[in-house]
């Protein structure tokens, strides 16, 4: 063998790579050996570290082992670029994904921890920043008997019912929603109940808030925000309602 040539283990261990990519590459026609003995031993050149490099970038980077190959074959910086330009856009959109996910955790344990820090703790006056919320289904949709699926992946976990008076629609928290919920301060009560949320259980949380807001001389605005994330294992499942707090030097326009 020629001198400065390198046995696959030493080649590996000088690439930073395991012998059994090496093998694996020679096998499927990506990368070979310069040359391979009488024995079937393969040795390696110190000149193919710099190839080798470029596949292991490359693959890092998630280019498929095939589109790696044919670049190679061809050497057209052309086609490199264009393989780069895919792969920095599958990347973009996988960063994308992941801020989203990051976002749904965050959401998901903000309201596990509002719930852990309040429930069952009676009516709470709680400051909540604004939040604006679009429709998903009609009252009247609601009534007939209409079913929907909210996927927590795509849509988030936030959703709940909106109730004025005896109107109420079903929603979920958008960011340009076009309904806004603005921020201030809220009287909110967290709890768990067993079974769908219904008018009678409404009702009387309802005239729970406005009986504890009485006691203390606050004023509610009639809209109430009834939330029903099911995040419990449990039969039980953490439900909230809160009513907005408009402070009696408050103009008519604040409680809108």
């Amino acid at each position: 063998m020629r001198e400065g040539y390198l046995r696959t283990a030493a080649f590996a261990a000088l690439a930073g790579v395991n012998k059994k990519t090496l093998h694996y590459y020679d096998e499927i026609g990506l990368f070979h050996p310069a040359c391979v003995n009488d024995k079937g031993y393969r040795f390696y050149s110190p000149f193919q570290l710099d190839r080798l490099a470029l596949i292991i970038t490359l693959r890092d980077l998630g280019v498929p082992l095939q589109v790696i190959r044919e670049y190679l074959g061809e050497g057209n910086l052309n086609r490199l670029d264009e393989i780069l330009t895919r792969q920095r856009e599958e990347l973009d959109r996988r960063m994308a994904q992941l801020e989203a996910r990051r976002a749904l955790l965050a959401s998901m344990q903000a309201t596990n921890r509002d719930f852990l820090a309040w429930c069952d703790r009676g009516p709470q006056r709680l400051y909540r920043e604004e939040e604006r919320i679009a429709v998903l289904m009609t009252g009247e949709e609601m009534d007939k008997g209409r079913n929907i699926i909210v996927n927590y992946l795509t849509d988030g976990p936030s959703t709940g019912m909106c109730v004025e008076g005896r109107s109420r629609f079903l929603y979920q928290k958008q960011k340009g929603g076009p309904i806004v919920f603005p921020a201030g301060d809220y009287l909110c009560l967290y709890e768990t109940a067993a079974g769908p949320v219904c008018w009678e259980w409404l009702d009387s949380r309802r005239s729970q808030l406005r009986q504890a807001a009485a006691d203390r001389g606050w004023q509610l605005e009639d809209r109430a925000l009834v939330e029903f994330d099911d995040l419990s294992a449990a039969q039980e499942a953490p439900r909230s309602i809160r009513m907005r707090i408009c402070e009696e030097s408050s103009s008519e326009n604040d409680c809108r």
